[in-house]
């Protein structure tokens, strides 16, 4: 089962009894074995999602292959918000040996090396999706004073480790005419409030990956 704050992905994962689970027993439907093992990895736009590669039944302790996905050309897939809720276990390699799976070649089109590291930022993950490692809430600034700060949900486009910077994309559209729209991208970066910390704010106008770094640290008091 899933474990809040606990990285979920980039590993082989096991589901065993997977009738037991309404959607997926629907979504193998007609296929051979009881247990599946598949990959996770994070889709920049889905979030987390499980790539089921192989079922397999268990008899005295032997692993028995039944339907192999990737060797029939099927694919299917589970978003973070089914398998989550089910009961699954990680993979070790001696069963990855014995069932003979692999990380298949198109997953390396998911993979993002670039946001790693946000992925594991301690404070910026506190303010994701659940499921959704690059999708967080910012404080969206009008620089101008016009408009109050609206809390928004952005997803991450660009991150500078060194400076915790970078620029994030509009997912759904502000309350206030800020000048923005659902789509457009603002600059992000963490900002020390009182009595809150440091937190995700957002700023407009500036979207440039060489402006990241440009201001100075801002403070909220």
């Amino acid at each position: 089962m899933s474990v809040a704050g606990k990285k979920n992905w980039d590993q082989f994962i096991i589901i065993k009894n997977f009738k037991n689970y309404p959607f997926l027993s629907s979504l193998l439907q007609g296929f051979e074995g009881e247990n599946l093992i598949g990959y996770v990895y994070i889709d920049h736009e889905e979030g987390i999602t499980l790539d089921i590669l192989k079922l397999f039944s268990e008899n005295n302790g032997a692993l028995i292959s039944g339907k192999d996905l990737i060797g029939d050309k099927t694919r299917a897939i589970v978003r973070f918000e089914h398998f989550s809720k089910t009961n699954f276990e990680i993979a070790d390699s001696e069963i990855q040996q014995s069932l003979n799976v692999e990380t298949p070649n198109y997953i390396k089109e998911y993979s993002r090396d670039d946001l790693a590291e946000f992925r594991k930022h301690e404070i910026y993950q506190k303010f994701s999706a659940e499921g959704f490692p690059d999708d967080i809430t910012v404080f969206l600034i009008d620089q101008t004073g016009k408009h109050k700060t609206e809390n928004i949900w952005v997803r991450i486009k660009y991150f500078d480790a060194e400076k915790e910077a970078g620029i994030a994309k509009l997912i759904v559209q502000p309350f206030q005419k800020l000048g923005v729209n659902k789509g457009d991208e603002i600059l992000f970066k963490l900002v020390e409030a009182k009595g809150m910390g440091f937190q995700p704010f957002g700023f407009i106008h500036k979207t440039s990956t060489e402006e990241v770094n440009e201001k100075k640290w801002w403070k909220f008091w």
